[in-house]
């Protein structure tokens, strides 16, 4: 299913729930249902062979030796769906800790667990992401069984309070617990499963991976949209749990810090740190160890209110189930308002005595994955800064279209953004067809909040079809983080009937 059709699937979808809830509740449990029709109608069919086998025997009747060869054939089939139906999902790949390493973090979880109804955490790991989650692994496949591995992620520790940690854990195990109802948390365990096996089936590795996979490709993405409106309703239901277990406050403020400090992390802390290699022919700090400091040095950086006023006009993407930041907030009936940060209070705390030993380990993880990347992507800016100062002893005018080309990427290979859009200008100015400049134009401009940068995508496609996809998506997202959703809509459009009718399209982009 494509994604403008998904997109499209859903807004459907989201009406048809709208207007009659509990009739729509039905469709996906049956459609939820329809999953297991292919092993209960097998099943049926065997039970039925055996009994026309088997019956006679009863009756004195002569023995039905051929149906026993159906019998046969029909076990085997059976055991060879359920084995390609046994799906296995990774755990979290975090560090593991245990409750002697932080008795403080699971007294937190067990303090959580308890007043949640009881969740049963089976594993609680740490990893170095901003963020938390709850991995529900089932032992049987798709016949459940499941555990529940629990991943804190140390810089989510970092900036968050305790209060706000344990809105944020209480939310993740709302989704397992009765907040959500049997029913509810039956679908959210069966998103998780069939979206696995959609996964295994689109690389089959035997004959029944590949004939199930044809039935299970079509069905497990349109169960994935019809139980995406009931699963972005559950995000409410979770956060609704979460104000009940700590307060509305907490989980508000919880989820303000982490869309902020998030962006700060990818826009502003490692931007900084990797900005340095250029410089330096290793990492000049550990970034896990400065991190916490970080976040109290350049609060003002992060805690913003431009910052947050830009999060609240952001629309939920159509693949995201987590609603917005403005629409979770409402929903809470809580008023907006840029957090304020307090390490003396930072659930970090939590992690003690394993803090220091935890911050060691995803630095050291990070230096050894990091390092020699680092030096690899020094030598190669050093090296195009030598190849550039050739080709900057003569004019762009003066170079050919390849070399332009060349020049441009060589100057963004060592981050001269401002100089390589100039030589891609003057490149795109001359007579010809430059699609991949076009696209590489467009992502840079939107990269700066510059809506030309949509027309450059647009002749991207024009001039390479190929680039339909990527050049459509681009603009799509770039305007759907805008909140400008119909926009988003048409140009993704516009895209495909480029895509479909070039000729048509060509003189409306010349206009």
């Amino acid at each position: 299913m494509e994604r403008h059709e998904f997109s499209a699937l859903i807004g459907r979808l989201e009406r048809q729930a709208d207007d009659n809830p509990q009739f729509y509740a039905v469709k996906v449990g049956a459609l939820a249902a329809l999953g297991y029709a292919s092993i209960v109608v097998l099943a049926g069919i065997i039970l039925i062979t055996f009994w026309y086998t088997f019956s006679p025997l009863l009756s004195g009747e002569r023995f039905r030796a051929p149906l026993v060869i159906a019998c046969a054939v029909g076990l085997v089939t059976l055991v060879g769906m359920i084995r390609a139906l046994w799906v296995r999902i990774a755990e979290p790949s975090g560090l593991r800790i245990s409750r002697d390493e932080a008795p403080k973090l699971y007294a937190a979880i067990d303090e959580v667990a308890r007043k949640m109804g009881g969740v049963k955490v089976d594993s609680v790991s740490v990893s170095a992401e901003i963020n938390a989650c709850i991995v529900q692994i089932p032992r049987w496949g798709i016949f459940g069984n499941y555990s529940n591995h629990l991943e804190i992620g140390l810089p989510l520790a970092m900036v968050l309070t305790v209060d706000e940690l344990k809105a944020v854990m209480a939310h993740e195990m709302g989704h397992l617990s009765q907040a959500h109802g049997k029913f509810g948390a039956w679908i959210y365990r069966q998103r998780v499963t069939w979206h696995a096996l959609e996964s295994k089936f689109s690389n089959p590795v035997g004959i029944f991976d590949q004939v199930l996979g044809a039935f299970y490709g079509w069905y497990a993405p349109y169960f994935y949209a019809y139980s995406f409106v009931l699963a972005r309703n559950q995000e409410y239901v979770a956060d609704r749990a979460a104000a009940h277990v700590t307060s509305a406050a907490a989980i508000g403020a919880a989820l303000t810090k982490l869309e902020l400090a998030g962006r700060f992390l990818s826009e502003v802390f490692w931007k900084r740190l990797y900005d340095q290699v250029e410089k330096q022919p290793a990492p000049p700090y550990m970034p896990h160890s400065v991190m916490p400091r970080a976040f109290k040095a350049a609060e003002q950086q992060w805690a913003r209110p431009d910052w947050l006023q830009q999060s609240l006009r952001r629309y939920a993407a159509d693949d995201d189930t987590h609603p917005s930041l403005a629409e979770r907030l409402a929903a809470l009936d809580i008023e907006p308002s840029t957090p304020v940060h307090d390490p003396d209070r930072s659930a970090l705390s939590l992690f003690q005595p394993s803090t220091t030993a935890l911050l060691k380990f995803f630095d050291d993880e990070w230096q050894q994955d990091t390092a020699p990347k680092w030096r690899k992507r020094h030598i190669e800016i050093a090296e195009a800064k030598a190849k550039l100062t050739l080709m900057e002893d003569a004019q762009t005018e003066a170079l050919n279209d390849q070399e332009a080309w060349e020049k441009a990427l060589l100057q963004l290979e060592i981050d001269r953004e401002d100089l390589a859009m100039e030589t891609l200008e003057q490149l795109l100015s001359r007579n010809g067809e430059f699609p991949k400049a076009h696209l590489l134009m467009g992502r840079m401009l939107l990269e700066r909040a510059d809506d030309r940068g949509l027309k450059h995508l647009l002749l991207a496609v024009e001039q390479d079809l190929e680039l339909t996809d990527e050049a459509g998506r681009a603009g799509y997202v770039y305007l759907l983080r805008r909140g400008r959703e119909q926009e988003a809509k048409r140009f993704w459009s516009k895209a495909q009937d480029l895509y479909e009718n070039p000729r048509h399209m060509r003189d409306s982009l010349a206009e």
